[in-house]
């Protein structure tokens, strides 16, 4: 026997209803540049995927070294 959703409401709309009450808090500790770079978009570029990537090579690697740096950034090792 499968469960019956008796609540008529779809996933895009509770979505829509969470994202116009949850807005975003701001923390008395964070600074204003580090909150707005948190808030950026994740994949600003358009990314392809590589062309090639040798058999024996770790993913977590070839991932890093196809990454590009901006001039600004301070995180990347």
């Amino acid at each position: 026997m499968s469960e019956m959703d008796v609540n008529d409401t779809t996933l895009e709309e509770i979505d829509d209803a969470l994202s116009e009450t949850a807005g975003p808090a701001a923390d008395l500790e964070t600074p204003e540049a580090d909150a707005a770079e948190q808030h950026r978009e994740v994949r600003a570029g358009t990314r392809s995927w590589p062309d090639r990537i040798p058999f024996d090579a770790d993913p977590a690697d070839a991932t890093d070294q196809s990454r590009e740096v901006e001039l600004d950034e301070d995180d990347y090792r």
